[in-house]
């Protein structure tokens, strides 16, 4: 091999070398292009979905407010409703102690009244056996001082 076949041949490999290298600057290149735009891509579905979340997190919010609103809203009547029955349940409950206490009361009174009744019947009957036994001792008293007044006259005549 001659030296100019030498300098050809290291000439054309030269050539090719650079040749692979300007191929492969140019693959590098053009993979480099679609990993930009798959990035981009990716970037912009990235932000199209922080959007969305970030949308959806005002419309969360505002349901979960108005949830707790309506939370509120029914917590509230039914502690109204729950409030009335159970003033309701208390004034019933009054009115029925209210009737009671008054139909004891009135029983009570009458009781009273009998048992009143009764002693004063029986204080009266008492008054009278007593008076009529006042009156037999009296009577007896009476007739026996009689008795004693003449047997002293008679003793002091004697």
């Amino acid at each position: 091999m001659t030296e100019a076949s030498k300098i050809e041949k290291a000439s054309a490999i030269a050539k090719d070398v650079f040749l692979a290298n300007l191929g492969l600057a140019g693959k590098v290149f053009e993979q480099s292009q679609d990993l930009l735009k798959q990035t981009e891509a990716k970037l912009k579905e990235t932000e199209s979905k922080y959007k969305d979340a970030y949308s959806k997190r005002n419309e969360l919010f505002d349901s979960l407010v108005a949830r707790g609103e309506k939370v509120q809203s029914d917590t509230l009547t039914k502690f109204e409703e729950s409030k009335t029955q159970l003033t309701s349940k208390i004034e019933s409950s009054k009115s029925q102690v209210v009737v009671k206490f008054n139909d004891t009361k009135a029983q009570a009174i009458a009781k009273f009244e009998e048992l009143k009744s009764e002693s004063n019947a029986a204080v009266e009957g008492q008054m009278k056996t007593l008076r009529a036994n006042f009156d037999k001792v009296k009577g007896k008293v009476s007739g026996s001082s009689d008795e004693v007044v003449e047997a002293v006259a008679e003793a002091t005549a004697s």
